[in-house]
């Protein structure tokens, strides 16, 4: 056999003499210390890890809202006898499911007509819905159809039961969230 470096045989192990014994001692609290510290950031991880959830549920609605919104008006432009009621139930039986339970209970639907107000529009999900063909003043070609749709925030905010002011350890959640969209008649 040949021999290495420090003068031993190859092939058998040899203890480094320049380390020492690295389990602690008797009296010493090295495991207890590693235990304080894991539970330490441990908890503040899963605040930073709950809250991060809770936003991306927030963005979520938004997102299913903004979407909403566009199917809206683009409803409302194509469907020139569409009234606001019509309106509010085209939205809510084609969004997110996160945005439209219980039959939009939490929806505000508010549509205009090149800056009049038509009104606030209320969903019905019962029956089959149909779009009007027919009434009495259609909108021309090239108005303008606004939608303002704005939704209430408690049915996706887990962290805090407050619908008035929701926070969690003093980071607040937006009440309420809102979108508008225009579109031109066809």
């Amino acid at each position: 056999m040949g021999r290495n470096y420090s003068g031993c045989v190859k092939g058998h192990r040899v203890r480094n003499r320049y380390v020492t014994d690295v389990r602690p001692r008797e009296g010493t609290a090295f495991s207890g210390q590693a235990m304080v510290e894991f539970a330490l950031v441990l908890t503040v991880a899963l605040i930073v890890l709950f809250v991060a959830i809770q936003m991306a549920f927030i963005g979520q609605a938004a997102l299913a809202l903004g979407q909403m919104n566009y199917q809206g008006a683009r409803f409302a432009a194509v469907n020139q006898c569409a009234a606001p009621d019509d309106v509010a139930t085209y939205m809510v039986l084609n969004g997110s499911p996160t945005i439209t339970r219980n039959c939009g209970s939490s929806l505000t639907v508010n549509v205009s007509n090149n800056g009049t107000a038509l009104g606030a529009g209320t969903a019905t999900c019962t029956g089959t819905f149909t779009p009007p063909t027919t009434c009495g003043s259609p909108r021309k070609f090239g108005d303008s159809i606004q939608v303002s749709v704005a939704f209430k925030t408690a049915p996706v905010i887990f962290l805090s039961k407050s619908t008035t002011n929701p926070s969690f350890l003093g980071i607040p959640f937006p009440t309420q969230l809102t979108s508008t969209e225009t579109a031109m008649s066809e």
